[in-house]
């Protein structure tokens, strides 16, 4: 019989039994308690069960078991070592996440403004809308941040692997934590999530350039039926697959494209956008400015400038120097994303 696997997260700190103590040489018990000490502080921290500590651990959970509780009669060393390993990789984890650099909160950009106001009258009129900008401009930040500050706003993202219908429906119902495994419902469930409240609700889909047609036609059926609003967020090629399929008859193709309110197209100033973000990272050096300015004209604008800085901080603070055009140079060069012009 298959033993059950363990869900507890208590986490208490074990008395090794008489016989662990008897069987094992002193300074492996001695051990064994620095460890055990290491790996509670680390689950609770993370909020880890003990079969998922021995999951990471890549330990049997009956030997983890075992060993966690003191009672662990085989060769202890080994046991030892591979925990000592394994806390050491994640130490090793968390001290390069403490390094990194945290990128500044929301920037209010032009792009964002834009953003922002499209999903407010998607969301207050029930419309069907569409965003349509390039890449790293920050559109997809500005949509989390709306659904941060907006009351009955959801957001998901779909991928080439859930661009179908049935994908596009998982992960909605994920999403908006809809529990419904028959297939033939998850329709109407997601649907009633979706019925207008109030000042009415948002359903924002990025990465939407990679829905099928069948999808976005699920998608006006929301908005038709449920009375919300849908937001699809993607680059020049939403829902072009659909608008320009030949098999598709002509009345379908304008039923869909008929159904857009609205779609943002044009993209506010880059230039003023990218030096809000150079500012936010606290860059006045014309210098570095200038180069930052440059990257931001390439394909991922401020997500180019985000990581650049990123990359580049932690190498002048090791040095002790200021950020300078140096460091930014490197950087760039480290990420192998071409030279600049």
């Amino acid at each position: 019989m298959k033993k059950p696997i363990s869900t507890s997260t208590a986490w208490e700190h074990p008395q090794p039994a008489a016989e662990f103590i008897a069987k094992h040489p002193e300074p492996d018990v001695a051990a064994w308690r620095v460890l055990i000490d290491r790996v509670i502080q680390a689950a609770t921290a993370n909020g880890w069960k003990k079969a998922e500590v021995a999951r990471r651990m890549n330990m049997a959970e009956g030997t983890f078991s075992q060993w966690a509780s003191g009672k662990y009669i085989g060769v202890l060393s080994n046991l030892n070592i591979q925990a000592e390993n394994w806390l050491s990789a994640i130490e090793e984890s968390a001290n390069l996440a403490a390094s990194v650099p945290v990128s500044p909160p929301f920037q209010m950009t032009g792009v964002g403004h834009e953003v922002m106001q499209t999903l407010a009258w998607a969301q207050v009129t029930s419309g069907f809308v569409a965003i349509k900008l390039d890449s790293g401009v920050g559109k997809s930040m500005a949509a989390r941040h709306y659904c941060n500050t907006r009351p009955h706003a959801f957001m998901a993202t779909v991928s080439p692997h859930t661009k179908t219908v049935h994908g596009m429906l998982v992960e909605l119902a994920a999403e908006l934590e809809v529990q419904e495994n028959n297939p033939a419902r998850l329709v109407r469930a997601i649907g009633r999530k979706l019925s207008r409240i109030g000042d009415g609700t948002l359903l924002i889909i990025d990465e939407a350039q990679n829905l099928t047609g069948d999808a976005i036609n699920q998608l006006r059926h929301f908005v038709d039926i449920y009375k919300c609003g849908i937001a699809l967020i993607g680059n020049e090629d939403v829902a072009n697959d659909f608008l320009t399929d030949r098999t598709r008859s002509v009345s379908s193709r304008a039923q869909v494209l008929s159904r857009f309110d609205k779609v943002l197209r044009r993209e506010p100033n880059r230039t003023d956008d990218a030096i809000r973000m150079i500012r936010a990272w606290k860059i006045e050096d014309e210098a570095c400015t200038n180069f930052l300015l440059g990257i931001a004209l390439k394909q991922g604008a401020l997500r180019q400038i985000d990581r650049t800085v990123k990359s580049a901080l932690p190498a002048a603070i090791g040095a002790g120097e200021e950020l300078s055009l140096k460091h930014l140079q490197a950087a760039w060069k480290r990420r192998d994303l071409g030279d600049m012009v």
